[in-house]
């Protein structure tokens, strides 16, 4: 009869071992699923910026050619510097 007993006591202790190590792995999974999603957002969240900042970039680079030209520095001498052309005549509202 000890045997039995002893048998049955093992094959107990085996079963709730395996039973608390599907319990830590199945808590273990969750938290990992969460923080997978969390890492998925955030990697979301910094693949969007990096085409934003992609897109300012080629903005500047378009603005940067831009004020290369006669045109940019005619329009910035006109608005900022109040110049004009010798043949231009400038008309101003009375105050």
């Amino acid at each position: 009869m000890s045997r039995k007993k002893g048998k049955k006591r093992r094959s107990h202790l085996v079963t709730i071992t395996l039973l608390l190590l599907l319990v830590v792995l199945g808590f273990n999974m969750v938290k990992l699923y969460g923080k997978n999603r969390a890492l998925e957002k955030q990697e979301q969240y910094y693949s969007d910026a990096i085409e934003d900042e992609k897109e300012r970039s080629e903005n500047l680079s378009k603005f940067e050619e831009f004020t290369k030209t006669i045109e940019f520095i005619e329009k910035m001498a006109r608005e900022k510097l109040g110049l004009v052309f010798g043949n231009e005549i400038i008309f101003k509202e009375e105050e």
